[in-house]
């Protein structure tokens, strides 16, 4: 369960880091100026991007504690 957390936590940085750099910049890669309107819909799909991997962080932790609680019995 230790190395589910640390995952988490890197993964959690790493998605924060992203949306902050999304949220920051001024320009995207095509040159098209972020209005926020812009920055809104780009933060939205990031965060339906994100859906699955949550969804299957909790699935793969609802896994590992079972395992464990079969381990320890």
């Amino acid at each position: 369960m230790k190395t589910w957390k640390i995952s988490g936590v890197i993964l959690l940085v790493i998605w924060l880091f992203v949306a902050a750099f999304i949220w920051f910049r001024s320009v995207d890669g095509a040159g098209i100026i972020q209005t926020l309107q812009l920055k809104e819909i780009t933060l939205m799909i990031w965060g339906i991007f994100a859906v699955p991997f949550v969804i299957g962080y909790i699935i793969w932790g609802i896994v590992l504690k079972r395992n464990t609680h079969k381990m320890g019995q």
